[in-house]
């Protein structure tokens, strides 16, 4: 332990090789020990491991390391299982995306304006449970469907339906109530009939706090680098939209699947992979990264993190599941920055290894050089006083901005972000890389 620490107090820059499995897991490894993850991850690239690792704890209190075979929460990875699963009913003439939601629950506020399409794509405008302040009250309780219905059904939509997107966690509960209402079967049942035993996702299911489930993990969560045990959450709650646990090789089951027809037909995964407003498209989230085509979606639930990224066109897949609940700068989840990192590798660009930042004195003379205004589409401002410098924003309380050396400072906020600054043959500052979670980019000085 003490030699892997002593090598992460100096940064490290990665340049992809053809040994992506030393760099993956040397990257990984930093992750565990300096930022504190704990999980599974995988990824494969045609067909092919190129890293399955588990690190940390899977329950802390028996020192139970979690291993790749551990179950974890995937939290709203489950809406692309609920998507398909409609898109399954559709395809036997069982529902159509422009069926209104009123077909099904009659009474609901403004259902006949709201369509399944909608419920699909976060355009409905339902208020979303989990957004509303009455939410922490009740998420420990066990309620019946109906009545998790009519705690959100009479509050003012968010806007017209199919006018604008929000990301809505109502809309997919719903979505497994009209699944159960059209199949006949439980939401658990028809997934593990049509889809978990189609495609051998045999470690994968609905979670149910009552059960006993082999290789679980515990969830915690991370607050300034203590851990506690995860809040409670009641399971009927997440549904449809967040219920699922699964490990990473059946979800890498799942991958496969989505490039043959065992679960959908081409037509019905066009649909799904069409990018609506906000590019989500059926429960999945279609974008790019580092100018690859990217087919992703992340889950949070209490104590756990999960992410799953697919380039369909390069055949790689990055998993990504953790059972510490930490985020990054109060905004940017811990799995989302690693698999930034991870897809850089794999795509052979520069990421940094994560390091302990430690400040040394320097010339405070150096500082003034420093001192002015950078810009990439947003602008950022760096002062001096008191012989230190300072990143300002107004509107919001300075952060100081530590030393590690003569060019490269850290902000004292322990947010994991840097600035480095690069100088021209006549030492003055022609640009800097503002650095979050180990991702690099250039801002220009004014």
């Amino acid at each position: 332990m003490k030699k892997i620490l002593t090598l992460m107090l100096f940064p490290i820059t990665l340049m992809a090789q053809k040994n992506y499995t030393e760099l993956l897991e040397k990257y990984m490894q930093a992750e565990n020990q300096i930022k504190g993850f704990t999980g599974s991850v995988l990824v494969m690239k045609n067909n092919k491991v190129l890293i399955r690792k588990a690190y940390g704890m899977a329950d802390r209190e028996w020192n139970v390391a979690n291993t790749p075979d551990t179950k974890f929460e995937i939290g709203s990875i489950t809406k692309q299982f609920t998507a398909a699963s409609i898109l399954q009913l559709v395809e036997q003439g069982k529902l159509s995306l422009d069926d209104k939601l009123s077909k099904f629950i009659p009474s609901f506020p403004k259902g006949d304006s709201v369509t399944i399409h909608m419920l699909l794509n976060h355009t409905s405008g339902i208020a979303s449970y989990t957004n509303l302040p009455e939410f922490m009250n009740v998420g420990r309780l066990t309620w019946t469907k109906d009545s998790m219905i009519a705690f959100f059904s009479k509050r003012p939509y968010d806007f017209s339906p199919g006018s604008k997107y929000s990301y809505n966690n109502s809309g997919f509960f719903l979505l497994g109530y009209i699944i159960e209402k059209v199949s006949g079967q439980s939401y658990r049942d028809y997934l593990r009939q049509n889809i978990f035993d189609k495609i051998g996702m045999s470690n994968s299911g609905v979670n149910s706090w009552d059960t006993v489930l082999p290789m679980r993990a515990r969830g915690y969560e991370m607050t300034k680098k203590k851990i506690q045990n995860a809040e409670y959450i009641s399971m009927d709650w997440p549904f449809s939209a967040g219920v699922i646990y699964s490990t990473a090789d059946d979800l890498y089951k799942w991958d496969r699947a989505l490039y043959g027809n065992a679960i959908l037909s081409d037509a019905s995964k066009q649909k799904m992979f069409t990018p609506g407003k906000n590019n989500y498209g059926y429960g999945i989230i279609i974008d790019s990264a580092n100018k690859h085509p990217r087919i992703w979606h992340n889950g949070g639930i209490p104590g756990f993190i999960s992410h799953i990224s697919r380039f369909v066109q390069d055949d790689i897949c990055i998993i990504l599941l953790s059972n510490t609940t930490v985020i990054q700068n109060n905004t940017l989840p811990i799995t989302d920055a690693i698999v930034d990192g991870l897809t850089n590798i794999v795509f052979n660009q520069p990421v940094e290894i994560p390091y302990i930042h430690k400040e040394i004195p320097i010339d405070p003379s150096l500082l003034d050089k420093f001192v002015g205004k950078y810009n990439a589409g947003l602008t950022l401002e760096v002062i001096k006083k008191d012989n230190k410098l300072y990143r300002h924003r107004d509107g919001s309380p300075d952060i100081e901005l530590k030393p590690e050396s003569n060019t490269k400072f850290f902000y004292a906020d322990d947010s994991n972000r840097q600035l480095q600054f690069d100088l021209d043959k006549e030492g003055k500052v022609v640009k800097i890389w503002f650095i979050n979670n180990e991702q690099r980019g250039e801002m220009k000085k004014l």
